[in-house]
């Protein structure tokens, strides 16, 4: 099954930050990557930061709250937790 998730940001390592991104999740895994430009069905709203890790072959989406969007680091305190 198939879920969504978006935040303020995402961060991908091969790309930097992207505001205003979601990323679409199957399996544990993420299956892609979209912009925020307009409302999707069954997308979960994130504060803070979805960051991609790689894991193998495979990418998975890390949501990191909360998040210093003056420095763009984590926080004091940030929690990460896998999207799933």
């Amino acid at each position: 099954m198939k879920k969504r998730y978006a935040a303020h940001y995402l961060f991908d390592p091969r790309s930097g930050y992207q505001k205003l991104h979601g990323v679409e999740v199957e399996d544990g895994y993420v299956v892609d990557t979209f912009p925020v430009d307009e409302e999707r069905p069954g997308t979960q709203w994130l504060p803070g930061v979805i960051r991609l890790e790689q894991a193998h072959k495979e990418w998975e989406a890390w949501h990191l709250y909360p998040f210093d969007f003056i420095s763009m680091q984590p926080a004091d305190g940030t929690r990460r937790r896998r999207l799933l």
